[in-house]
């Protein structure tokens, strides 16, 4: 088994070196060099691209306290938690109209994934014909974003399209219909 020495040099690689050798950090000081079987992969330029936006994302927003301290909750570096943020955008997983009846005061409950934290939700609420009835934002709540609408639509159908946004500024979209 080699030893390495210079072991600094290798500080936050991962991934693949040359055709044939991939590295992973373990962390601990821990590393493994694989060796790929068969053809190598080929990366297109689109996969390059993102992964270099992550890694200047990653660079400068290493020290904001959100990634700091999942880092020491996980035991790794915040560059890392940085760059896996950047690299996965929010997910709106669920809009529960079942308390929504188109009437101001109601309740509309939104469920998220994103593996860091999210910053916003946005609701936007129109008729059949795309008018506008109502817009404004969710709010936190225990279990993922609460909207409470605020006016009476005077319709019989309605679409409820909801956004979210990450921390490295990810927008992701959902819509859903339903019959008031």
């Amino acid at each position: 088994m080699a030893r390495m020495h210079r072991r600094h040099i290798l500080e936050g690689l991962a991934g693949q070196v040359g055709e044939y050798l991939f590295l992973h950090d373990h962390g601990g000081g821990r590393w493994q060099v694989r060796v790929q079987e068969g053809r190598p992969q080929i990366v297109q330029p689109l996969h390059w691209q993102q992964f270099n936006d992550a890694m200047a994302y990653a660079m400068s927003a290493q020290s904001r306290p959100e990634y700091v301290a999942l880092a020491n909750r996980h035991h790794t570096t915040p560059f890392k938690v940085a760059t896996a943020d950047f690299l996965h955008s929010p997910q709106i997983t669920q809009i529960d109209l079942t308390g929504y009846h188109g009437h101001a005061g109601e309740n509309i409950h939104i469920e998220t994934d994103d593996d860091m934290m999210l910053t916003q939700v946005g609701v936007l609420i129109v008729d059949n014909q795309n008018n506008l009835i109502e817009m404004g934002m969710a709010e936190p709540a225990e279990q993922g974003w609460n909207y409470r609408t605020t006016r009476q639509a005077h319709c019989e159908h309605v679409r409820v399209i909801v956004d979210a946004s990450d921390l490295p500024g990810h927008l992701s979209e959902r819509r859903i219909e339903k019959a008031i």
